[in-house]
Parts: C-alpha cells; structure tokens; sequence
C-alpha cells in the first residue's frame, strides 16, 4: 500500500474529513486529497504534520507488515523514502508502532540537495549530527555551517531547514522530538 493510501485509510478509520485534516496540519484540503492518490509528494514537514495530526508515527505511513513492534533495524531493512524535488535520500532508523517521543532520520543529500524549500516549524526539539559533508542548517533568520563531526540542536518551534552546500554527498543523523507520544 503506498503512504497516500496509508494516509486516507487511517484519516478514515479516525473518522477525520479531508477539511478537518487540513485544518490540523496547516496545508489545503486538496493537497491532502492529491497526496492521498499519489498525485503530489508531500515534503518531511507536511507528511510529519500529516502524521502527527492522525496520532501515528512517520514511518507508519510507509509500513507494510502487521508487526508494528520491531525494534532492531539492520541497515540493509531501513525504510526509505525520496524527497521529491529535494535531492534528498530520506532513511527511517526507528521503525517500530511502539508509542516514542523521538524519530531518527538519516538524510542522504545530493550536493544542493535539501529538506524542502520552506522553512518547518512544529512542536518539538530536533538534534542533527552531520556524519559526512557539509550542510548549512538555517533557523529563522540566522544560518549555521555544519561540517563532519559537528551537531546542532534547536527548538523545533523555530522556523527551520538543511542543505547541502558541499561538492559531495553529505549524510546527517536527524533525529525530531515529539512533546506527545506518537505511535
């Protein structure tokens, strides 16, 4: 089942129209109604908000089996998704339907590859290590140049984004706290 459907059945199942949908995660009706048909591809941002508002985890929109509970991840079984338009590899670490606070992401990006081109901002506290290359991490107004080796952490209520401004690929361990439990 693709995330779009995955979407749509659980906005269903919780009873939640497209409007009200849309009325929690800040985005129209209608994009939620094209990323349900696999129309659009929604950034991290709004498929997080989209989680978050149905009460479910990233990666839950992405998962197939009825075991929701794993909680060892061997590299080659990550679930992993492309960041349309972004140039951006995205890998979920922690796949478990087991309720958590935290969600790990590795970020693969392109040189000029990013996390979308607005700014993000949600509840929370996010953590990034950069584990290769070099990434400018923009908050509000203020950016910070992050290289191998050096990390950073902020209020996730703080406007916010990362790209890649080196000439390789650049790989950063992202890791978002939720203040509510997400499952």
């Amino acid at each position: 089942m693709e995330f779009g459907q995955r979407i749509k059945e659980i906005r269903l199942t919780k009873k939640l129209t497209l409007e009200e949908l849309a009325k929690r995660t800040n985005v129209s009706s209608s994009f939620i109604s094209q990323v349900e048909r696999g129309v659009v591809y929604p950034s991290v941002d709004s498929l997080k908000r989209i989680a978050t508002a149905l009460h479910v985890k990233l990666d839950y929109l992405f998962k197939e089996e009825e075991d929701r509970r794993k909680t060892i991840v061997k590299r080659d079984k990550r679930k992993k998704f492309i960041l349309k338009d972004s140039n951006a590899l995205v890998e979920i670490l922690n796949p478990s339907g087991i309720e958590v606070l935290m969600e790990p992401l590795v970020f693969t990006l392109k040189p000029k590859g990013h996390t979308g081109k607005q700014l993000n901002i949600h509840e929370g506290e996010e953590f990034g290590l950069v584990l290769e290359g070099k990434i400018k991490v923009q908050i509000g107004k203020e950016s910070y140049t992050l290289k191998e080796g050096d990390s950073i952490s902020f209020d996730s209520m703080l406007a916010h984004k990362f790209k890649n401004i080196g000439d390789s690929e650049a790989k950063v361990l992202w890791v978002i706290f939720s203040p509510r439990k997400i499952m």
